[in-house]
């Protein structure tokens, strides 16, 4: 007789993805740390989904949870704001989940929920001005804003223009992780180099803003390059630089 139970793996997750199945790897985060995750995480979805809460109120949550973590990150409590940082990602993954299961998934929804991301970042980077504010890394930080707004401006524009976008090593998700994962774990790299006879100077979170800023440069010029030579190749594209898109 077979048994009827069945453990639960990574798989079953992904069935409530955006894609229905295991998310895309990029060069800087595996797809399977993903579905991980969310696998980790899915008796707290589960009940999210039971109690029927609303995706929006998730979102909104998304939104708080990122200003207590640049809050943190201004008080200097690093490692307080690196875990806050992964727990608002993980509210953000909810939402969308949250809502194709209650069939709650619509094109407004989706839209406001990418409009609060870009507001949870802002946020979240704020603090870490306030932070770097009297060292070279608060124009470091203003650049990553930058390159972090361009990444996602070269998507949507190239979505209205109707060109798939969905290249790049840095995309938001990349960042969360990377930024929340060093922040959590820089108290470990101030107790190494304290043994080492150094000064404890949060290398991990130095760490952590120089690699989100080379990467999402990077990021944002190889989606131009990617839209653009789409364009190209279907004879779309301007040589003389002349036209312009209305804004």
């Amino acid at each position: 007789m077979e048994n009827e139970w069945s453990t639960p793996s990574p798989e079953d997750a992904d069935e409530r993805s955006k894609t229905g199945r295991k998310p895309d790897s990029s060069k800087l985060l595996s797809g399977g740390i993903k579905s991980w995750w969310v696998f980790l995480m899915k008796p707290i979805e589960d009940f999210l989904i039971e109690r029927k809460f609303r995706p929006n109120v998730l979102t909104i949550t998304t939104l708080v949870v990122s200003a207590l973590a640049g809050w943190f990150f201004h008080l200097g409590m690093i490692f307080i704001a690196g875990v806050l940082l992964l727990a608002g990602s993980t509210f953000d993954i909810f939402d969308g989940r949250v809502a194709r299961a209650q069939g709650l998934n619509s094109p407004k929804g989706a839209f406001f929920d990418s409009c609060v991301d870009r507001y949870s970042e802002v946020l979240i980077y704020l603090g870490l001005l306030s932070f770097f504010r009297d060292t070279f890394l608060v124009y470091i930080v203003f650049l990553i804003v930058s390159c972090s707004m361009m990444v996602s401006y070269t998507k949507a524009r190239a979505e209205g223009l109707g060109i798939d976008c969905e290249v790049g090593m840095m995309q938001r998700a990349e960042r969360v992780v990377y930024l929340g994962v060093l922040a959590a774990f820089n108290f470990l790299g101030n107790i190494v180099t304290f043994l080492m006879g150094l000064e404890s100077r949060d290398y991990l979170l130095k760490l952590s803003v120089i690699i989100l800023f080379l990467f999402s440069f990077y990021t944002s010029i190889e989606r131009m390059a990617h839209v653009m030579g789409k364009m190209e190749d279907a004879g779309n594209g301007e040589t003389d630089g002349t036209a312009k898109a209305a804004d």
